[in-house]
């Protein structure tokens, strides 16, 4: 079975390996939000049109928030966006999808 790849953005549903999952969007994130979901235990998932979603494995969650996303986070309250504004000419869209049971996952929207 070929792997599902992300065809919109923002995102309507989260998957994983197995398919689908009951998450909802529960709207966009900053960084003191993102910082404090990372110690409580959510993941990454990074959604960029035209590829599978690319979940961040657990132990390399902080690393990549570091390294890769802190520089390159649009903040939420912020009414559009340049890409020559960030490095590499990227940028990501943070958003919460909150499931039953399990901190909360950590979407990435993707823009280049």
């Amino acid at each position: 079975m070929a792997e599902k790849i992300v065809t919109q953005m923002p995102l309507t549903e989260l998957w994983n390996a197995h398919g689908p999952l009951d998450a909802r969007r529960a709207g966009n994130l900053g960084e003191t939000d993102i910082e404090r979901l990372l110690r409580d235990g959510s993941s990454f998932v990074v959604a960029e049109t035209g590829q599978p979603l690319r979940w961040i494995e657990e132990g390399d969650r902080f690393a990549f928030w570091k390294a890769e996303v802190k520089c390159r986070l649009v903040a939420p309250d912020k009414d559009g966006f340049h890409l020559d504004d960030y490095p590499g000419n990227y940028c990501y869209i943070a958003a919460m999808w909150e499931r039953v049971s399990r901190p909360p996952v950590i979407v990435l929207e993707k823009h280049h």
